[in-house]
């Protein structure tokens, strides 16, 4: 079951959905919270990735406020949102784009849109975002880049935490040497 408006009100209020910097009224939209795009982002420098062997990718630093970026048509970058999440091990949130910037061609996560409720800490959410459209589109520190969307689970979650992104606090490039079940 999706969260509406009053429960995530609710959810705020006792604690059971946790972002800081507190969530402005009108971020509060009908079935989610506004996320707003931070101002770091990480543009990956072209290279080879064998999954079976991982190794350290390059990217290049942005701060999108002291350096203009544009994103063109086809890119990809990493980005963080300024918001710092933390749910109860029984909600689930998922990431999903503002549909005004979806008509743009702009996607802000490729496939991994579900955030759960097993980490230790608050902590940023790493958007995935590709310029799908024909539009060179400019990026700004506090546009309002998406929402998140609450789900109740059955249950808690039993899990331990895994810690392979513990601590995300801006945008973070792919572990790919995280082993879980034996790094923690």
């Amino acid at each position: 079951m999706y969260l509406a408006d009053v429960t995530i009100r609710e959810y705020l209020q006792k604690g059971f959905i946790e972002i800081s910097p507190a969530v402005k009224t009108t971020d509060i939209r009908p079935t989610g919270i506004r996320i707003h795009l931070a101002r770091n982002i990480l543009v990956p420098r072209p290279g080879y990735v064998d999954l079976a062997n991982p190794r350290e990718l390059e990217y290049e630093a942005i701060d999108i406020e002291k350096d203009e970026f544009v994103l063109e048509p086809n890119a990809f970058i990493l980005a963080s949102t300024i918001e710092k999440i933390k749910l109860a091990p029984n909600i689930i949130a998922f990431l999903d784009g503002r549909s005004t910037i979806a008509r743009l061609g702009l996607t802000i996560h490729v496939t991994a849109g579900v955030i759960d409720g097993n980490h230790d800490g608050a902590r940023t959410i790493t958007l995935e975002i590709k310029n799908l459209g024909v539009h060179s589109i400019r990026l700004h520190e506090h546009t309002a880049i998406g929402q998140l969307l609450f789900a109740l689970l059955s249950e808690d979650i039993q899990q331990e935490s895994q810690s392979q992104y513990d601590g995300q606090d801006g945008v973070m490039p792919p572990n790919l040497t995280f082993r879980p079940g034996i790094d923690k």
